[in-house]
């Protein structure tokens, strides 16, 4: 492996600096950084040893995990690209990826080789377990040692990451080496981190919010501690439990985590004393979940705003965040942010527009759809789809979604707005709003409602009238027991409708 190429120089400094330190705590498992570098490279040796390369497309269908870490540096390291894959996936969503990504080896865990060598079935591709009982390839820090040298272009691609697909099919997004280690240097140099800090990792790797914090962790040398997909849902307790006894100092989280974080009823006096950053990103912050969670464990959660397409935008870093808390922050470093109007005119102070991006760590395209790039991509910046605004201060404020945008007979619906109105209601819960055609075509508002109280449809329309314009009033109400979302917490639009 090339010891100066691409996104591998991370770990490589990092193992230089702080070869004692701890780089990754899974369970009772603790590695030091220059343990995971042994590991990485005797992993990378064998891969070559099997046949694998450059430009290889090796899929990582792992939880959060130090085998996830070895298995995409080890990757990286000989050239091939990384595609990270959920095992929260169904088999046809996990299908989707190995087909789509052109796998020529899906690397897993032996609970999912079932599902890894159902997936793959006629695709040509291999499988490789690394973690568990009877692994194909097992943690040898001596076996397998040579060194594989593989010279590595800054221009390379590393990974393929996907966007989440709220609507159609989820979009391939090829990162190059110069974007990844980009991304680790602007997330870091704005966000303050060092080989100090402990990263609490709930959120999937898989995901380019996770995936962009684990790339930053390694950047500074700081330790990460893992916890996998959790079966039957998010556990709070042993959330708690971690960041209690491990003295976590940062905490990549979405609202629905630090949601029910904050509801937690506690027997007694919880010390996240340790915790001095909280982020939240994935879906909007709520002014009722930032005041909770602050008022229970004394941290105030700070936003993040990011893409697959870009890796990190922004971070809130105020010294005033109560006042800001709403707000994604400011670009991080080396990051430009505009807001544009339909003509594409650059927007003033506090003017609305569609947030526009151009950062060193994004994409140009998708793979195979040239009128989506063309449409997102222009003059060097990525057309976000977010609808926005930039106040005095440079802070950015998310206010709406260009691309979900519900056209009724020519009126325009924001869902968020809807959505807002009807969380405003005692017995609602949660509220999602998207866009329907009626049975002549046209589009109408419909909204999904999960209560926690006695509510009636009609009680519901009730309420809206006079909070809304007719228009916005969805026509069609549905209540469901919990509204469909990603692993971090974005709701899946497409399963709405």
């Amino acid at each position: 492996m090339s010891e100066t190429g691409g996104v591998w120089s991370l770990l490589l400094r990092s193992a230089g600096r702080f070869p004692e330190r701890t780089a990754a705590v899974e369970g009772g498992r603790h590695m030091t950084y220059a343990g995971l570098l042994r590991r990485v490279r005797s992993l990378g040796a064998h891969l070559r040893i099997k046949g694998f390369g450059k430009r290889d497309k090796i899929g990582l269908l792992l939880p959060n995990s130090t085998e996830f870490v070895v298995s995409f540096f080890a990757a990286s390291g000989i050239g091939a690209v990384s595609v990270p894959i959920n095992p929260a996936y169904t088999e046809d969503e996990i299908r989707f990826y190995v087909e789509h990504g052109s796998l020529r080896l899906l690397v897993t865990s032996t609970d999912l080789a079932g599902v890894a060598v159902k997936v793959t079935e006629g695709t040509g591709a291999k499988v490789m377990t690394v973690k568990g009982d009877s692994a194909d390839w097992v943690f040898d820090t001596e076996a397998l040692a040579p060194e594989v040298e593989e010279d590595i272009a800054p221009d390379d691609e590393a990974v393929y990451l996907y966007s989440t697909g709220s609507t159609g099919s989820p979009k391939r997004v090829g990162r190059t080496h110069a974007n990844l280690t980009a991304l680790a240097f602007n997330h870091t140099e704005t966000i303050g981190w060092s080989e100090e800090d402990r990263v609490l990792f709930t959120v999937p790797l898989s995901h380019t919010y996770g995936f962009g914090n684990f790339l930053g962790a390694v950047k500074v040398g700081a330790s990460m501690y893992m916890m996998g997909h959790m079966a039957g849902g998010f556990k709070r307790g042993e959330v708690i439990e971690v960041i209690e006894r491990e003295s976590i100092t940062v905490f990549p989280a979405v609202p629905f985590m630090l949601g029910i974080l904050a509801d937690t009823h506690l027997q007694r006096r919880v010390d996240f004393s340790s915790l001095r950053m909280a982020l939240s990103a994935g879906a909007p912050l709520t002014g009722d979940v930032y005041t909770k969670f602050r008022d229970k464990f004394g941290v105030q959660p700070r936003q993040l705003y990011g893409s697959t397409e870009t890796g990190v935008i922004a971070i809130n870093m105020s010294e005033d965040v109560d006042t800001r808390f709403d707000s994604v922050g400011r670009p991080v470093a080396n990051v430009d942010v505009r807001v544009v109007g339909p003509d594409g005119s650059e927007r003033g102070v506090d003017e609305r527009g569609e947030i526009t991006v151009r950062s060193p760590s994004m994409t140009t395209s998708y793979y195979d759809l040239p009128e989506e790039t063309a449409r997102v991509f222009k003059g060097g910046y990525y057309h976000t789809g977010d609808i926005g605004r930039v106040d005095s201060d440079g802070y950015i404020y998310i206010e709406g979604r260009e691309k979900l945008v519900i056209n009724v007979a020519g009126n325009k619906v924001d869902p968020a707005e809807v959505e807002a109105v009807l969380c405003a209601h005692p017995a609602v819960k949660e509220a999602a709003v998207v866009g329907i055609a009626d049975e002549g075509g046209a589009e109408v508002v419909k909204a999904v409602i999960v209560l926690e109280g006695e509510l009636e449809r009609a009680e519901v329309v009730q309420y809206l009238k006079g909070r809304l314009s007719g228009f916005k009033i969805p026509r069609v109400l549905e209540f469901r027991d919990e509204i469909p979302r990603s692993p971090t917490g974005k709701v899946l639009r497409e399963r709405l409708r």
